[in-house]
């Protein structure tokens, strides 16, 4: 637990030690006459590069896709002209996933970030994807359809043309990939076989572990949902809490479930649930941008983005302090009652 990756109040990247509160600014800050911002930003998977979008509501502002090489120290254009709002890294780190608005809709795209080589990967609206474990394929949802893609879109495999609209699948690590139809949460293999995990009454909310072991997802009891943790092992849900769930995400170590809930006028509680024990931590007011894009899209950036620390000792959230300043809030695990503010963040993980 140390650094943070920050997209401040000006628009700008960078790092924040939370050690000391020294910031380091990743690649040359925008300067005022570019009329552009720092859209969204990524650490990727093994720490070796920063990815950041750079977009513009000025019709000449500067739109294009940003890398900081951490080992040589230098920053590049990875892609011009693009204004991605989404940027997903492979797990081997070859590669960077984005989503961006086109000509013909949505495109997800696919880029080496050696080479700089995109491939368009799919088009269509809704879009959600995952990447394999080995990062030689990816599960993507499109409109109705859920299918497998390589990188380059050149080899896809049709799960489904009957997925729920704003569901991301998620792989298996035996290669299989989980994926919501109506009310049901299944499992296609490899060989196209399809195992059903949740029979009936799932909201197609979902998340897993890092281990694949267990899956998290909200179940519909009439007006009201439920947060439940399914054993995929056994098939056993266990009822975690009926309190109003924005979100969810596991710790990297896969023994905690941090749930946001709602409290009431704008604000959001964490709560922690390690085995039988539940921690409630101070409740927050998010910033708008945060709640916009992480919470609502939550299953996606918990494939892309840290909440947790890379010891699962600390969450981090982009929130509004009481005199309307946002910044990021950092909440330690062991010590509820004591929280960690660093001015001047809109938007913020862990690197």
């Amino acid at each position: 637990m140390r650094y943070l990756l920050v997209i401040n109040t000006a628009g700008n990247v960078m790092l924040a030690d939370v050690g000391n509160d020294i910031r380091m600014p990743i690649g040359a800050p925008l300067a005022a006459n570019q009329r552009s911002r720092v859209s969204t930003a990524v650490w990727s998977a093994q720490g070796r590069w920063t990815a950041w979008s750079v977009d513009s509501t000025d019709l000449d502002g500067v739109r294009e896709v940003r890398m900081h090489d951490e080992e040589s120290d230098r920053a590049s254009v990875l892609v011009q002209s693009v204004s991605a709002f989404y940027l997903c890294p492979s797990p081997c780190g070859r590669w960077l996933s984005h989503l961006s608005l086109g000509p013909l809709g949505l495109e997800l795209a696919v880029s080496n970030v050696t080479t700089g080589e995109i491939h368009i990967v799919e088009r269509g609206q809704p879009l959600f994807w995952s990447w394999s474990p080995d990062a030689t394929q990816l599960a993507v949802h499109v409109e109705n359809r859920v299918l497998i893609s390589d990188s380059a879109g050149r080899s896809t495999r049709v799960l489904t043309d009957d997925a729920g609209p704003f569901v991301t699948p998620w792989w298996l690590p035996g290669g299989s990939v989980v994926y919501a139809v109506g009310d049901r949460i299944v499992a296609a293999g490899p060989d196209d076989a399809v195992t059903t995990l949740v029979a009936r009454g799932s909201s197609g909310r979902f998340s897993l572990d890092p281990e694949g072991q267990r899956l998290a997802y909200i179940a519909s009891t009439g007006s009201d949902g439920t947060l439940v943790v399914l054993d995929l092992l056994s098939l056993a849900p266990t009822e975690v809490t009926s309190a109003p769930v924005v979100a969810f995400f596991w710790s990297p170590d896969g023994r905690r479930l941090a749930a946001l809930t709602a409290t009431g006028d704008g604000l959001v509680q964490w709560l922690i649930v390690d085995g039988s024990d539940t921690l409630r931590l101070p409740p927050f007011r998010p910033t708008r941008s945060w709640a916009g894009s992480v919470l609502s899209f939550f299953e996606q950036y918990a494939q892309s983005h840290n909440v947790w620390s890379s010891d699962a000792t600390a969450l981090v959230a982009s929130a509004i302090d009481d005199e309307g300043h946002s910044g990021a809030l950092v909440h330690t695990i062991d010590s509820p009652d004591n929280t960690q503010w660093i001015p001047d963040a809109e938007l913020v993980w862990w690197a």
